[in-house]
């Protein structure tokens, strides 16, 4: 693999000399794939869910020549597009002209399948056309038999899959329980961002997936971990990077893997020899800058008191009890009647998120860029 231009990849993955760390977390999901475990991964957005995955099915195809398909579900709305989706994602890795992808566009066929290109990206659109209720809830079930009937390892991960608790149709948990425990060939890693619902999918008793998967759990890089990763990154272009620099990047992204890689990303283009605290600074002015459009569009989304406990958690970063009168008081939001309607609809917004266990909750800003921009306005 060639040397990338800019080691600090940020919605794509560049190969195992630019991933940082993840040893334990992948060691575990190979481990799981080899014995043909299902498994659930949860991660807060922005912390390195995806490309986990990515490095995974990357080492996957190199040492082991296993297929492997990624399929994020977040832009899906019902089961229709998550059918499509799946089709689209298994006519990508097999190509129609030879062997199994000859054999699925025979076999796809039966749905009038309709192929097109996006006009953004050039990648091929496959959508199949399927009306009736029943007809679509067999559609999955039958294209996963399929490629377990190919009699080789395939692994798929479905990303954001809280996404299904959202369609219209109710039963599509159940549906993908009773095929996955039929099939001998396919393996599923289960991505989810949002706790709460990935928690009631996987670990309610009155779910069909419970006790399905083992479960695995996404935090920052260990820090010290990251900071070496960084201070090699840029040392491997002949750039020095001042140690109190990389601190600085770590303390402003919290250690989000997203935002510390989109920051070095942007440093490293400065293309200076020598990196200070002062060029991290005029990086995240120009950020600032470039989101300032997007974080004001926040702003005429939610109505002024939203905006104004969204203020008060981007100050504290981290907020533990919201209700107290301590909290209220201290940035004047009213009552705690009120705070609760703001957070909920924060939450829903996905501005804000939820995190831990019933006994040690928080509540903080999501996107880190937009908490750092509010702490310094």
């Amino acid at each position: 693999m060639e040397q990338p231009t800019n080691p600090f990849g940020i919605n794509r993955y560049l190969g195992v000399e630019y991933f940082c760390d993840r040893e334990v977390e992948t060691n575990m999901l190979l481990s799981n794939i080899a014995q043909q475990k299902h498994t659930t991964l949860f991660a807060l957005r922005r912390l390195g869910k995806s490309a986990l995955i990515h490095h995974v099915f990357h080492l996957l195809r190199k040492k082991r020549n296993q297929k492997c398909i990624y399929v994020d579900i977040y832009a899906t709305q019902n089961l229709k597009d998550l059918t499509n989706q799946l089709a689209k994602s298994i006519y990508t890795l097999f190509p129609e002209k030879k062997g199994i992808g000859k054999s699925f566009w025979e076999f796809i066929k039966l749905f009038r399948p309709t192929l097109s290109v996006d006009e953004l990206t050039g990648a091929p659109e496959l959508s199949l056309d399927i009306a009736q209720p029943k007809q679509l809830e067999k559609t999955i079930p039958q294209l996963l038999t399929f490629l377990d009937q190919q009699n080789i390892k395939i692994v798929i991960a479905l990303d954001e899959f809280q996404q299904i608790m959202t369609y219209p149709e109710k039963n599509i948990e159940a549906i993908l329980r009773t095929v996955m425990q039929q099939l001998k060939n396919v393996t599923f890693i289960y991505c989810g961002s949002n706790q709460t619902i990935m928690h009631e999918i996987f670990n309610s008793a009155k779910r069909p997936f419970y006790a399905s998967c083992s479960s695995l759990h996404l935090e920052q890089i260990e820090r010290k971990m990251y900071h070496d990763f960084i201070k090699k990154m840029f040392l491997n272009y002949t750039y020095k990077i001042e140690d109190d620099a990389i601190e600085y990047i770590l303390d402003f992204t919290n250690g989000y893997t997203y935002y510390t890689q989109r920051l070095c990303h942007d440093v490293f283009e400065q293309k200076q020899k020598t990196i200070t605290r002062e060029t991290i600074n005029h990086v995240i002015l120009s950020i600032f800058y470039e989101m300032k459009g997007n974080f004001f569009q926040y702003r005429n989304l939610l109505t002024p008191t939203q905006w104004h406990l969204l203020n008060a958690l981007a100050l504290e970063e981290r907020v533990t009890q919201p209700y107290t009168k301590h909290f209220i008081h201290k940035y004047n939001l009213g009552s705690s009647a009120i705070v609760k309607r703001s957070l909920e609809s924060l939450i829903e917004k996905e501005m804000v998120y939820k995190n831990g266990d019933t006994e040690n909750v928080h509540y903080a800003v999501y996107d880190k860029f937009l908490m750092r921009w509010l702490q310094r306005k």
